[in-house]
């Protein structure tokens, strides 16, 4: 209803102008909206009827049971429906006056307050409102009423509050009485769904089952809300209800949560043809293409080399199980921005070939904090929460990209490529997780890179496994170098049966091979070259000394890539490199030369990104040679092919993550270089001399990477001269990360067993923080237990997965020392400790830099990125 009069019924939801209400939507149609979601997210037709829904099986699978009945459905969908039902206390409702009131109040915890028994003398007439009796033989329905209370992204607690704090509120007054409100919403639904109210069926009593209908109940207020889908009320609208399961089915089909219409206009998932324009699929890609699709559960771990089609293959799983109805979509999980950025153009792609309709293609979202992206295309953010897309100037298509505007929406997408603190978001006790969670339970859960995973992520990776597995989900894992014990680890979150297996068993499963929970490892040809990596290694840690070998090199023609630990070792060996006067050797962005490290804004990264593979990329004009300094942010995603590499010490698989960059392609190399070889910077004697070391040095040893002895197993493999990759991958990774392997390092040395033993304690440690922050869905919310942690656990729930690190809108943007436009820099949690939240930073603009002062700190911004001000 439009007005610029205050509303004069219950309302729901508004729209403020200049001190009134311009517009206004009665509080039962808003509730309708919300219920129709639901409705039709569970298969419901605007006819009544029940329809197949994916969504529904999976909400059925956390209760144990293959189903849900009708009646099962409309009884969920009416307690949809009173999700809102504490918008009707007189505070909610006073704030149809634009100027605060002393009286103003919300609505979660004023409904909790009475919804108790015998805890509030206003529960009588809630009970009279909701038809109790007959709401009671529905089963479960009190707490599932408290599950779609919670739908603001956190459990609903139950405040104790005294009459004189309730009654205000809630009692009926001659003008309005709260419980009539609620009592002719009831007798809506009773219009609306009879068959909750005349049908059988109780519901399930599950605690899984009852925070999967949390997460849905969240994502129908979200799409329920959303104005463009669901206009306001016109006052001679009628009965909302065919109104909002029409805009319901509309809304659900264009964000492709209801992928039927791109189902049935997909190319042939059958062909690999349908993803790729290879030729023919590669040995991996026609193994994973031609595993039997279980209608149940299924994980599958993909173990290949860098470079072996993996993303290829993984795409084919997806567009399999997505013909035949077994997802309605797909999550790939990156470990880093970078590589996400880089998998999601990829996706793009072969999603425009796997999809060639483009009214009915699915949106591929880019999943990334900080980024706005969908289909190529970048989203301008407008007042209003609205977004401008820079291909769609009409704002015709928006709602394709409904799942692109907002982090917290990013899994209701159908394709969608992110970092893997998104899926791993879903199963921590913080806000909307529950939203995150029910969203997943319909998409193939792919991780890439899964052996980067530290104790903390694992942990919270198990978890989501699990649930996936209980909702009879898909997920697939891939790995350049997984080692047995975190693959054992991911089958027994799968199979929930625990194995061990011995470091000679360990080193006799294939390589590359295909697992699948429950089956036998499948062998799996190699693809491509073998390659003979010759090793040297150097304990001289002189950034000069690098940079001298480094040099020497490009003279010769050589591209060399350099990379280090940490950023502070990256950028002391940039200064050597300028230092020794030689700019047409370095590697430069524009005129400019530059390291790449994550310290950089967006806008930057990406430029410096495509930058590096101008000059290190398969396509890339070789007219001499050149030098590039980095961190790890050019180990995974990016398409470099080096001719010789220097690299401080790491753990093994990260070794052969960095070969994976050196002589990556079929191409002429300069004299001296024909063959790969790199330069390992390694400690003078062994990693010993660090064991208690405190001491945070330009190498990352025992900070970057913690485990020293991993460190030293794998500083003795490289004394063997020579790595053959990837037949010798498997041996090489369990020889330095097998238990077995890092319990025979000199025994008799007693200072490795000690810091063995510290490293075990803090992974159990990490384990269990993890397990702390651990959504609590095996606990219903009828327990006093169901609330998400406070104090000093939240901010170190968001801690681990980097959550805290301050991010600082540029207002207007600014010219970049690089040449972009700066709209955001990124301040690690470390360096903003101390300033108050609500203080801003201030930019003061320089010929090549920005300097930038915040509270008690400066920083500076230029062409090496982002550091504090020495």
């Amino acid at each position: 209803m439009t007005s610029r009069i205050p509303p004069s019924a219950w309302w729901g939801k508004r729209t403020p102008h200049e001190g009134a209400v311009e517009a206004w939507h009665p509080l039962s149609h808003h509730c309708a909206d919300v219920a129709a979601v639901l409705w039709a997210l569970l298969g419901g037709r605007g006819d009544g009827a029940l329809g197949p829904s994916l969504m529904r099986r999976r909400l059925a699978a956390l209760a144990g049971v293959d189903d849900l009945d009708a009646c099962q459905v409309a009884r969920l969908v009416v307690l949809a429906a009173l999700h809102d039902l504490g918008k009707y206390n007189h505070g909610f409702q006073a704030k149809r006056e634009e100027q605060r009131g002393p009286h103003w109040a919300g609505h979660v915890s004023e409904a909790m307050a009475i919804i108790v028994p015998d805890s509030s003398a206003w529960w009588p007439h809630l009970s009279q409102a909701l038809d109790l009796p007959l709401l009671n033989t529905w089963g479960s329905a009190l707490t599932l009423l408290c599950a779609a209370i919670s739908h603001h992204g956190r459990p609903a607690e139950i405040p104790h509050m005294l009459p004189a704090q309730l009654d205000p509120l809630w009692a009926p007054r001659p003008e309005r009485d709260p419980f009539a409100g609620i009592t002719a919403l009831v007798a809506d639904t009773k219009r609306w769904l009879p068959e909750a109210w005349t049908g059988t069926s109780p519901l399930p009593d599950v605690p899984a089952f009852q925070h999967g209908f949390c997460g849905l109940v969240q994502l129908a207020d979200w799409l329920g809300s959303d104005t463009g889908f669901f206009p306001y009320s016109t006052e001679d609208e009628g009965d909302r209800w065919p109104i909002a399961c029409a805009a319901a089915e509309r809304a659900l089909a264009a964000t492709r949560l209801d992928p039927t219409v791109a189902r049935a206009h997909m190319a042939d998932a059958g062909r690999f043809a349908s993803i790729s324009d290879a030729p023919t699929p590669r040995p991996m890609q026609t193994a994973v293409g031609s595993l039997t699709l279980p209608p149940g559960p299924s994980l599958t771990i993909i173990e290949e080399e860098t470079g072996g089609g993996k993303t290829e293959a993984a795409l084919w799983h997806f567009v399999r199980l997505f013909a035949v109805g077994l997802v309605d979509g797909v999550y790939v999980a990156l470990p880093t921005r970078t590589a996400a950025t880089q998998i999601y153009h990829r996706f793009e792609i072969a999603t425009k070939r796997c999809f060639p309709h483009a009214d009915s293609r699915p949106a591929v979202i880019q999943a990334v904090p900080g980024y706005l992206g969908a289909d190529g295309a970048t989203g301008t953010r407008l007042p209003g929460f609205e977004v401008l897309w820079n291909d769609d100037p009409t704002r015709a298509r928006r709602h394709e990209r409904w799942a692109a505007e907002a982090p917290k929406r990013y899994l209701a997408g159908c394709i969608v490529v992110g970092t893997i603190d998104q899926v791993l978001l879903s199963t921590l006790a913080v806000g909307h997780a529950h939203l995150r969670a029910a969203c997943l339970l319909r998409l193939l859960v792919v991780v890439d890179e899964v052996h980067a995973s530290d104790a903390y992520m694992t942990r919270l990776l198990t978890a989501v496994l699990e649930r996936t597995r209980a909702a009879g989900g898909h997920a697939l894992l891939m790995s350049a170098t997984l080692g047995a014990t975190a693959r054992d680890a991911y089958l027994k979150a799968w199979t929930g049966s625990k194995t061990s297996t011995t470091r000679s068993a360990a080193e006799a499963v294939p390589y590359p091979a295909l697992s699948v929970a429950g089956q036998p490892v499948q062998a799996v040809e190699r693809t491509g070259r073998d390659r003979q990596v010759a090793l040297n290694t150097m304990s001289a840690m002189d950034p000069t000394a690098i940079a001298a070998r480094a040099l020497a090199a490009a003279q010769a023609g050589a591209r060399v890539l350099i990379i280090r630990n940490t950023v502070r070792g990256c950028l002391e060996v940039q200064s050597a490199l300028e230092a020794a006067d030689q700019p047409a050797l370095l590697w430069r962005l524009g005129d400019l030369p530059v390291p790449h490290h994550a310290r950089y804004a967006r806008d930057d990264r990406m430029a410096l990104d495509q930058a590096l593979e101008q000059v290190f990329g398969k396509h890339a004009k070789r007219d001499g040679g050149r030098i590039a300094c980095a961190t790890q942010t050019v180990q995974q995603a990016l398409d470099l092919d080096a001719d010789w590499m220097i690299t401080d010490l790491a753990p093994v698989d990260v070794l052969l993550q960095r070969f994976g960059r050196l002589h990556r392609h079929e191409r002429t190399r300069p004299a001296g270089y024909a063959k790969p070889a790199a330069l390992v910077l390694v400690p003078e004697d062994s990693c010993a001399a660090w064991l208690g070391a405190p001491e945070r040095g330009p190498h990352g040893w025992g900070t970057v990477y913690s485990d020293l002895r991993v460190l030293e197993s794998t500083r003795r493999l490289l004394a063997e001269g020579v790595w053959a990759i990837p037949q010798d991958n498997r041996r090489l990774v369990e020889s330095a990360t097998h238990p077995e392997a890092l319990a025979a390092l000199d025994p008799d040395e007693p200072r490795w067993a000690i810091h063995g033993g510290k490293v075990v304690g803090a992974t159990v440690a990490q384990r269990q923080q993890a397990g702390l922050g651990l959504l609590p869905d095996r606990i219903g919310f009828d327990d006093d237990g169901v609330c998400f942690p406070s104090g000093d656990l939240a901010p170190e729930i968001r801690t681990r997965l980097g959550e805290d690190n301050r991010r600082c809108a540029i207002t207007p943007p600014l010219r970049s020392p690089l040449g972009t436009t700066l709209h955001e820099l990124v301040f690690p949690a470390r360096w903003c400790r101390g300033i108050p939240g609500d203080v801003d930073p201030a930019f003061t603009v320089h010929d090549d830099h920005l300097l930038i002062t915040w509270h008690d700190r400066r920083f500076r911004y230029d062409r090496l990125g982002l550091r504090p001000e020495t």
